[in-house]
């Protein structure tokens, strides 16, 4: 080959290389404005902020922070901004038990006394499947420390798990036959990580996934008042005003894993890349579990799977005190997204995120002539004293809160989150960001007593209102 011609083809190639770069600029670029609309409300320099990554192929395509991680110091959310997961760390302790499943070492399908013989034998065998799919039939502990008059933010120790299920008499259903999603489960998975390996779960979960992972920035919180680096602080709106909201928790295995979103980043990556674990690990943490009926509850070792608009999805939300998180990934696509805000006040833009990052494969919003909304109706003008309370369900010891925000009817549960509603008339509600319905219930007085709640799991049950 002549040298012009040597040259020619490598002017070729530098063109070509920088035009497919110019394009990935342009992709990235319409990407950050997509993203920065949907998190306008976080881009300020005055209220809490947020930070979000996305993994395409196992690369950082984009990451980005909003706001302030700190108002009284006016210290700016970074990348490496450390938040509570919230429930996002579910998956942690299913990915730290599928590990040790395929070592040997535990099976999913063990009775949980043979690890925790203390606790109390209540007629029945509760696997540690039961205890990961929410099917156990154990009682709830903020529900129930609710009952007896603790409020958010009040310090619930590890061992409280413990306690309460020592107290227990009787299961609330037979294990797998109902759904009821429950932290103390989770606390009692975390110990018996202890009793199989006999390490402290906080050290073995550093040892064995953070540390390999190269997740320096992430940590469990194990005692009360630890002092985490460059954490961010919890925020509330009320009476428009923030005001911090405390989590003096040491709850492990359910919650108290704090991150960042460069460290998310690097745990989406594994989903594929296998750095820790194999691809039988993943497979056994997304295997989603099921009811004694067969019913499949489209949720796995901590992580919810499901197919949406016949792709597959792993996910999972998380609330603790003022922190918010969202995690999406689709296995086939290789494609995912860590978004994590110190404030539940500036709204809840899981589905406008997962829509500008993966629209393109999921398609889920709908167009017009595809899917007929349903028509608003308007609220009652009485309504913040019609609908507005706290609601209790005897049967499931599960507590919920309706409360308005911004002339929106919300109803809150003090870990799964909260959920808008929009009012289809004659005291039925949809939500707009999950699939369910509620219906509220009057007395002999024409009062509002209580609803009955169809979520696609829990079906019919009645809760009352006692506030």
């Amino acid at each position: 080959m002549s040298m012009f011609r040597l040259y020619a083809v490598v002017a070729c190639l530098l063109s070509l290389t920088l035009a497919q770069s110019l394009v990935v600029l342009a992709q990235e670029e319409n990407l950050e404005e997509a993203i920065d609309a949907v998190l306008d409300a976080w881009n300020t320099s005055v209220s809490p902020g947020a930070a979000v990554a996305y993994v395409d192929s196992g690369e950082v395509v984009f990451e980005k922070a909003y706001g302030l991680a700190n108002l009284e110091h006016g210290i700016t959310w970074r990348t490496d901004t450390v938040s509570d997961l919230g429930s996002v760390s579910k998956q942690f302790i299913g990915f730290a038990f599928a590990l040790l499943a395929e070592q040997g070492r535990v099976s999913l399908e063990d009775d949980i006394r043979t690890h925790l013989p203390s606790l109390p034998d209540l007629d029945a065998t509760i696997t540690i499947k039961n205890l990961f799919h929410h099917t156990s039939g154990l009682r709830e502990i903020y529900n129930t420390l609710y009952m007896v008059n603790r409020r958010p933010g009040d310090i619930i120790f590890q061992e409280d798990a413990q306690k309460l299920v020592s107290h227990q008499t009787k299961l609330q259903f037979q294990p797998g036959a109902q759904y009821l999603y429950n932290n103390t489960e989770y606390m009692l998975l975390a110990d018996i990580i202890e009793a199989v390996t006999g390490e402290q779960y906080h050290e073995w979960m550093s040892r064995n996934i953070f540390e390999p992972l190269g997740m320096m920035d992430t940590t469990i919180m194990h005692r009360q008042g630890q002092v985490i680096n460059r954490v961010a602080t919890s925020y509330v709106r009320e009476q428009d005003e923030f005001t911090q909201r405390y989590d003096n928790s040491t709850l492990q295995g359910g919650g108290g894993i704090y991150s960042t979103v460069e460290d998310m980043t690097r745990w989406i990556a594994n989903f594929s890349s296998h750095q820790v674990g194999t691809a039988r690990t993943v497979e056994i943490l997304t295997e989603s579990g099921f009811l004694n009926n067969g019913e499949s509850l489209n949720y796995g070792l901590g992580i919810g799977v499901e197919q949406r608009d016949e792709v597959e999805s792993w996910s999972h939300s998380g609330s603790s005190a003022g922190y918010r998180s969202m995690l999406v990934y689709l296995p086939e696509q290789e494609r995912g997204y860590i978004f994590l805000t110190n404030t539940p006040s500036l709204g809840a833009p899981a589905q406008t995120l997962t829509q500008a990052f993966l629209g393109d494969v999921l398609n889920m919003l709908a167009a017009d002539d595809e899917e007929e909304e349903l028509a608003e109706a308007a609220l009652p003008l009485e309504v913040p004293t019609l609908y507005t309370g706290r609601y209790l369900s005897d049967e499931l010891e599960a507590f919920y809160q309706v409360q308005l925000n911004d002339g929106i009817l919300i109803l809150r549960h003090r870990w799964l989150g909260e959920f808008p509603m929009e009012y289809r008339g004659e005291d039925e509600f949809t939500f707009s960001n999950r699939d369910g319905s509620l219906s509220f219930v009057r007395d002999d007085s024409n009062e509002i007593c209580g609803f009955v709640f169809d979520n696609g799991r829990t079906i019919g049950v009645e809760f009352r209102r006692f506030e």
